[in-house]
């Protein structure tokens, strides 16, 4: 039971290293007053999955030589003839986003990324998963596709957030605007696991690692489809990819906030028991043009209902982007 207690309190205690960040813009910060019950999903829910099955698949080969896939559709509608790269978070599968993504893409060309971490990826040994390095896959990204920088919004939640960030701040790319969900200030993992995932090789991570990181979800997370989602998640984790995220364990994104030079959308969440408002408000105080907006749950911005309002407020930023 001591490992159980300090798996939570380790995982918290990593946040918490430097004084609040200067405030930008308060006058762009707001709340939205709502109830979370009002957008728990249903008990009959489903999603259709529209995105996913009409989206065009293909690998994309990386400067490096790793292959990533990539799917996208090219059907915006909106006046803007704006382009939307979507970076998930860490191992997230596409359960976690389908209802959003049904909705963007009637909106905007989706080009949605399956990260290294994912099975989907093709790479070896030799292939790295740096900030540095993540952050390029979406540059190779962006000049396959010939994506048009003036017309380009990258959104991403989490970790993507991070990556977004540094892509930014590096210069590597310009966009016309980002999205943030729940940015982090660093990559969130059990920090007392770290030292086994560095010592264990990846055949024992799938066979200890992903067992612990259950245990904390379901220590950290009260039952719910966001806990749900998460464990099956772990339950699809290559061991071997994982390991090549440990370097970023240490990454500071609280660096690489203040150096975003375009209009930024930054949402935190109240009631989520894994990513912190807390943090999310302070990373998106750093940025210097900025909205924020306090969200009432995990389930507005990932399922319907909610989708919907989070889907208006997506369309407001980026209209406002071509004034």
């Amino acid at each position: 039971m001591n490992l159980l207690w300090s798996l939570k309190r380790l995982s918290k205690k990593r946040f918490h290293e430097k004084e609040s960040p200067k405030i930008y813009n308060m006058s762009h910060f707001f709340k939205l007053e709502m109830t979370k019950d009002k957008y728990l999903p249903s008990d009959d829910y489903t999603q259709k999955k529209l995105f996913v099955n009409e989206a065009s698949s293909e690998y994309v080969r990386m400067s490096d030589g790793a292959e990533l896939r990539f799917i996208f559709t090219k059907k915006g509608k909106h006046p803007s003839k704006f382009n939307m790269l979507f970076i998930p978070g860490f191992g997230t599968f596409y359960a976690s986003w389908n209802d959003l993504w049904d909705e963007l893409s009637s909106l905007f060309n989706l080009y949605v990324i399956d990260k290294r971490e994912l099975r989907s990826s093709r790479i070896k040994w030799k292939h790295k998963a740096t900030m540095d390095r993540l952050a390029e896959d979406l540059k190779d990204a962006v000049d396959h596709f010939q994506l048009d920088q003036s017309k380009l919004v990258l959104m991403g939640p989490c970790l993507g957030s991070s990556i977004i960030a540094h892509a930014v701040a590096s210069r590597k790319l310009q966009p016309a605007g980002v999205i943030l969900n729940s940015p982090p200030r660093r990559f969130v993992l059990p920090y007392a696991l770290l030292p086994l995932a560095y010592i264990l090789p990846a055949f024992f991570m799938g066979i200890i690692g992903k067992p612990l990181i259950k245990t904390w979800l379901k220590i950290t997370m009260k039952p719910s489809l966001q806990r749900e989602t998460y464990l099956e998640n772990i339950s699809n984790a290559s061991g071997m990819r994982w390991k090549k995220f440990l370097k970023i364990t240490h990454w500071d994104s609280f660096d690489d906030y203040p150096l975003i030079n375009c209009p930024a959308f930054v949402t935190g969440a109240s009631e989520d028991r894994i990513h912190e408002n807390k943090i999310a408000k302070e990373a998106a105080e750093l940025i210097k043009n900025v909205e924020f907006m306090d969200t009432p749950s995990y389930y507005w911005s990932h399922y319907y209902p909610g989708i919907l309002e989070y889907k208006e407020r997506i369309e407001e930023f980026i209209s406002s982007l071509t004034n």
